[in-house]
């Protein structure tokens, strides 16, 4: 079997609180296969950050911000939410698969749904790939 390719997660550093989840190499610990990249905000993330880690050989992207409405810099969560929903440019390509990107809204103490999330969506994408693999 290919090794199982791993999912990257863009993270404000105000949303969920996962940073007693994370290893010293940026991986989430109860969920083998996720890294982590932090943000002030998640309006510092662009789609073209998405495309770039399923280009690099990721299996998905978590993109996770404040819950709606409760953003530290005033609206970067509904700005990266509509950029992702392609309400707002610039929005992701049409190429990415939206199956493979999950977008979380959370609030910092909702460590262990972020966890519940995570590891959901890596079993997803894991699946995905196995598929994909049986057709090409």
């Amino acid at each position: 079997m290919a090794e199982e390719r791993t999912v990257i997660t863009l993270i404000c550093e105000r949303a969920a609180d996962i940073n007693n989840l994370i290893n010293d190499k940026d991986e989430v610990t109860d969920a083998p296969g996720v890294k982590v990249l932090k943000f002030p905000c998640s309006g510092m993330i662009q789609p073209l950050m998405v495309e770039q880690a399923m280009k690099a050989g990721a299996a998905g992207v978590i993109v996770c911000g404040c819950q709606i409405g409760d953003c530290y810099y005033r609206e970067g969560n509904k700005m990266i939410r509509e950029r992702l929903l392609g309400e707002r440019p610039p929005g992701l390509k049409k190429t990415v698969d939206r199956k493979r990107v999950l977008a979380l809204w959370l609030s910092k103490p909702q460590k262990d749904r972020f966890l519940s999330e995570a590891k959901e969506f890596l079993s997803v994408v894991r699946r995905l790939d196995i598929e994909e693999s049986k057709k090409g």
